[in-house]
């Protein structure tokens, strides 16, 4: 989790200020989406609300650097503002939960046909 966060943070970074809102969104959107593809088997849906609540955190930070105001503006763009919070994915309900006799990793078709 440490190292997702320094990946957003890296991402939403003062340095990064000159680029459109948009670049970042997508950015921060891929790094997401193939880290919650990576960790979603398993108990990890508390996890993903931590990051996903950060990752908002941090565009509304950006906003408020990119546009000189304050943090209370940016958060206000990212919550209220923006329907879709600027385009940001969410990750509540991307978990997949283990059950007991079933292959829950997704085992291969016997044709190497792909599960459906």
């Amino acid at each position: 989790m440490q190292h997702a966060r320094d990946r957003i943070r890296e991402l939403t970074d003062r340095r990064r200020l000159l680029r459109p809102v948009k670049v970042i969104v997508e950015d921060v959107n891929a790094f997401l989406r193939g880290w919650a593809a990576y960790f979603r088997f398993g108990n990890s849906a508390h996890v993903f609300d931590q990051i996903g609540s950060y990752a908002r955190m941090r565009i509304g930070g950006f906003l408020a650097k990119k546009y000189r105001r304050t943090r209370k503006f940016g958060w206000a763009v990212v919550a209220s503002a923006a329907e879709d919070s600027l385009g940001l994915i969410a990750l509540h309900g991307t978990v997949v939960a283990p059950r007991p006799f079933r292959d829950w990793r997704g085992r291969p078709n016997a044709g190497g046909e792909r599960r459906r």
